[in-house]
Parts: C-alpha cells; structure tokens; sequence
C-alpha cells in the first residue's frame, strides 16, 4: 500500500524549543523553512525535519539517550563536518570506519541520537549504494558510476569551519530498533508493502548487513529496521561502535516518522485490511489530513494528505519540491 509513497516528514518532540533551535541553527546550521509558537521546520535534504514542542502536543519524553531511532545525515566529509560542528559545541563519539564507511554519533539536547555518515566505495556498490548515488545526483553531488572519491564534491579543501554546516545535507537513513526482526518484516514488507532494497529474502541483492537489518526505500531516505541487541556491553572496534540499546515502548513516541499520501481514506481502509489499527481514525485540520499507526516494537507512523491551502505555505512548496524528484 505505500510502495510508491515518500517519507517527507520526521517529527521531533522537544521540551525546550528554544534550546533546541540554538542547537539546530547555530551548531548544526539547518535552515528553517517555517515557524510558529511551537515548532520549527527545517530543510533535511529529501525529508523535512520538524521539531514540536512535547507539551503542546501531549508527548511524554522518555530519559535520554533515546536509542530507538538512529537519524543518520549522509556526508562528503565527514572529518571536516565533524570538526566545524564540535567548533560550534556538538560532542561526538569516536569516528568508526568499516566497510559501510565511516560514521560519528552525537545527540540533541533531549537525546535524540543522530550520526553523521560517510560511505565507503564497497557500500556504494550495494543496492543502497545505488539510492544514495541517486541522492546525490539529484542534490547535485555526484556522477553516475562513479566510485566514492570521484562523486564526492564539495570537500573542505581548506575551507573555514564555519562554512560547513547540515544545511543542504540529507538525512538518508532512518534505523528504526526493533525487538523482532522477523515480525518487523512482516509488518514493514508484507502490511505496509515497502519494497526491500538490501538485506531481507525479497531484496536485490545483500550487503554485509547483520542479520536482521533490512533496508526499505521510503523515497529520499531509506527507512531501516534493525534488530536490536540489548545484551551489547563490549564494542568491537572492528564493528560499528552501537552503544547497547534499550527501548521502552511506552516511552517512544518522542519521534514520528510521516508518509505523504493521497486519497488517504482509501489507504487507511487497505492498511487496516491488513491489520494495521488507526486507533484515532482520521484527524482533519488546515494542514490536511492524517492518521496515526504504530509498529509492533512501538515507533510512531503518520499518514498525510496536505490540504491545497498547506501546499501554499513554505514548508509546502519544499513537500512538492521532494515529491517531484525521480528517486
């Protein structure tokens, strides 16, 4: 039912508006697209990142770390990102290289964990390799069939840090931690009718993924279930530096993840053939309409059909601006 829909949307739900936009703006340098008393949205690539107050909306934020969702941004440099944001405050953990590539962790003031990412040229050869070249020839960085160093423009060279910023960039993983990863392909696969890019029975090929982490194509970013390993204690350097995860359901909704649909009634009445429970049914309001639905580890989906009259607002004309890119 939503193989041919996009993720647009993240939702992120904060308890301080005003200490995250400092942290968003001045030490992440993302550009606010739209804004009102309690939220702020920003420019992330193929997506729109939107930051809501908690309170306002009712959401109960868990104790950080938050580590169901990793927010993975894809890099050119990520020596060079990563040193302009520690300049302007963010701290990282140590950068990891392995055969995906090379990745470094930080958190927002409420936890909400991010990771800058920078592939390798074997990661490239993967059908997620293949998404992410389409990113960055429609982002204007890259040459088709080219290897890494080649599609990578836009290096430091020497630049000052305070040029280098997450504007401009997109996020291009969503890993969403599940506790059972053959359940979460049954609902990912089989009920939401996501199309399986890299690592599950029905995908193209497989990468060295773990087992258990599958790759689904959510349009300009690739929505990634990964099971999760609670008894994780003692990292591997050789491995990517996870830090062992606990997730409590009840405490997950501090981020939503939202599919642009149309004709919303009519996906909503084929979801719930297939089981999915819309226990709010449709919400209808001067955005547009929307439905709410969870998986079965507890992430929080919207569905979202924009009324004409958001289509006309800034953060509508970045919506049809990532709609009408071939992806």
């Amino acid at each position: 039912m939503l193989a041919n829909s996009r993720v647009v949307y993240l939702f992120l739900y904060v308890k301080d508006l005003a200490v995250s936009r400092d942290f968003y703006e001045h030490a992440l340098g993302l550009r606010v697209i739209e804004e009102d008393s309690d939220s702020v949205k920003y420019d992330a690539g193929e997506i729109i990142l939107c930051l809501n107050k908690a309170d306002a909306y009712g959401i109960t934020l868990s104790t950080p770390p938050d580590h169901s969702t990793d927010i993975v941004f894809l890099v050119d440099d990520i020596d060079g990102m990563r040193a302009a944001l520690e300049e302007r405050g963010v701290v990282f953990s140590g950068t990891s290289r392995y055969e995906v590539g090379a990745i470094a962790d930080f958190y927002d003031p409420d936890g909400h964990w991010f990771t800058l990412y920078e592939p390798s040229e074997e990661a490239m050869t993967w059908p997620s390799g293949e998404k992410i070249r389409t990113v960055w020839n429609t982002n204007g960085k890259g040459a088709s069939g080219q290897s890494v160093p080649s599609i990578v423009l836009g290096r430091s060279n020497g630049r000052d840090k305070e040029e280098l910023r997450l504007d401009g960039k997109t996020i291009i993983y969503l890993f969403l931690f599940v506790q059972d990863a053959n359940e979460a392909f049954k609902f990912y696969h089989h009920s939401l009718g996501l199309l399986d890019l890299e690592g599950g029975p029905c995908s193209r090929a497989s990468s060295a993924d773990a087992e258990g982490v599958i790759k689904y194509d959510g349009g300009g970013v690739m929505l990634t279930s990964h099971h999760i390993d609670e008894e994780r204690t003692v990292i591997d350097v050789s491995e990517h530096a996870c830090p062992p995860r606990r997730l409590d359901p009840e405490h997950m909704e501090g981020k939503a993840v939202v599919f642009h649909v149309t004709e919303i009634e009519r996906v909503v009445e084929g979801l719930s053939r297939k089981g999915i429970q819309f226990n709010d049914g449709l919400n209808r309001s001067q955005i547009g309409i929307i439905a709410k639905f969870k998986d079965p580890t507890g992430h929080t989906f919207y569905l979202y059909e924009p009324s004409a009259e958001a289509l006309n607002w800034p953060s509508g004309t970045k919506l049809k601006q990532i709609l009408a890119k071939q992806l």
